[in-house]
């Protein structure tokens, strides 16, 4: 890859530069460089792809193959916004383009596609492979403080290191705040604010969450599957699901938390009630049969031994402690007013949700570069001509599954072509 050493880069040919080289920046880079373009690609990390590395838990789960409607359903945000670039480049799209690089890729559970090898890095080393090929010149270690517009498709893009950029075209392609640590602190928030965009309020998605209550401490650790989850924000039910859980030091994790804090990111500091369920397949009366038949088998044994069959040992001391039910009673002595209560319990378990561990542990951003501002058949600003956004820069985000890396390629993909042409 060529470096650039001249202190005001130009050259005849349409020039694009594309600020972040993370998953959407590089797609966008290699997809104007394939469309005719001269591209500079400037990444602020000593290396392309950082964030790119560690998704997926250092697999890459790439894409999904979900079909655009099943898509679109787990985009929580703006979904419509997504429909050009998904039918310009899907799914199917990019692990036809994966495969044309060299890279052999394979459906998993749920329709999650990784690489064969299960090596992110192999990902990256295609996309870096593309690149070279196409003749993107990459500048790393450096950073863009402004873009100025100078009239129709004319922009100087000043970089850190006082080097300037003559451009025809800009594609910001930064992330949003999640995993600070890989460079994703807001940098094309700051530089679409400067260019006259709005960036809407930012939170954590697919983040774990923190409860106040204090009782998930002793619980520190349990995972269980199957759990039901109704959630309440001032008395209104605003969100059910169900899935597997895990409780932490601070509150909740695990998929359908997950998944959770995506779809209520936005609400999370609000203080929402989390009910549990954790019998979600019997009915209250059914639970309370089993219960009692459990405890007529078992007269003589501790409540929390009898109990223990049914359901995991420190769940069960905790469901006991707050139904008032010392765990050493003997099953036959719980009359059925406290069956019932311990029941409520288990269908209910009550626990305050206060937020969210933070953008340092958070897959993606909720909330960007305002999506009514862009073009979505484009990726281009409807603000200024030849601007370009891609990736979790803008206010689009998804679900866990190869959903949010598929949104980076594809609207990459399609803001690097738009820019060339």
């Amino acid at each position: 890859m060529r470096g650039c050493r001249c202190s005001v880069i130009m050259e005849t040919m349409r020039n694009i530069v594309i600020i972040g080289g993370g998953a959407a920046g590089v797609m966008a880079a290699g997809s104007a460089a394939e469309h005719g373009a001269s591209v500079f690609l400037v990444e602020k990390n000593d290396g392309l792809g950082k964030k790119l590395l560690i998704t997926g838990g250092g697999r890459c789960n790439v894409t999904n193959t979900a079909d655009v409607g099943d898509f679109v359903r787990s985009v929580p945000r703006n979904p419509k916004f997504l429909y050009c670039s998904l039918h310009n480049f899907g799914s199917q799209a990019l692990r036809d383009f994966l495969h044309e690089h060299g890279l052999a890729t394979k459906v998993e559970e749920d329709g999650r596609v990784f690489p064969v090898s299960d090596v992110a890095a192999d990902v990256l080393c295609t996309f870096e492979n593309y690149l070279k090929r196409r003749g993107v010149n990459v500048m790393l270690n450096v950073s863009v403080t402004q873009i100025l517009p100078r009239g129709a498709n004319d922009f100087l893009v000043l970089l850190t290191d006082g080097r300037k950029i003559d451009a025809n075209s800009i594609i910001i392609a930064t992330g949003g705040l999640s995993y600070p640590n890989t460079g994703s602190t807001g940098d094309g928030h700051r530089l679409a604010q400067g260019l006259g965009h709005n960036v809407t309020k930012l939170y954590p998605s697919i983040v774990p969450l923190v409860v106040e209550t204090p009782s998930v401490t002793g619980l520190m650790g349990l995972a269980l599957p199957e759990v039901g989850l109704i959630v309440k924000c001032d008395g209104k039910t605003i969100y059910k699901d169900y899935g597997d859980i895990i409780f932490t030091h601070f509150g909740l994790s695990g998929p359908m938390m997950l998944r959770a804090s995506a779809h209520l990111a936005k609400k999370l500091h609000l203080g929402c009630e989390f009910y549990l369920d954790f019998a979600r397949r019997l009915s209250e009366k059914s639970l309370e049969d089993s219960i009692l038949e459990t405890f007529v088998q078992n007269p003589n044994k501790d409540v929390k031994n009898a109990l223990d069959r049914l359901f995991a040992g420190r769940l069960v001391s905790e469901l006991l402690a707050i139904s008032n039910i010392e765990c050493s009673e003997k099953s036959g002595r719980i009359t059925k007013e406290r069956r019932k209560t311990l029941c409520r319990r288990i269908k209910h378990f009550k626990l305050t949700v206060t937020g969210s561990v933070g953008f340092g542990a958070a897959v993606v951003t909720c909330g960007g570069v305002d999506c009514s501002e862009i073009d979505p058949s484009t990726m281009e600003s409807k603000l200024i001509k030849s601007l370009y956004f891609a990736g979790e820069v803008m206010d689009v985000d998804a679900l866990c599954g190869g959903y949010n890396l598929t949104i980076a390629f594809s609207t990459g993909w399609l803001a690097g072509r738009s820019a060339a042409l």
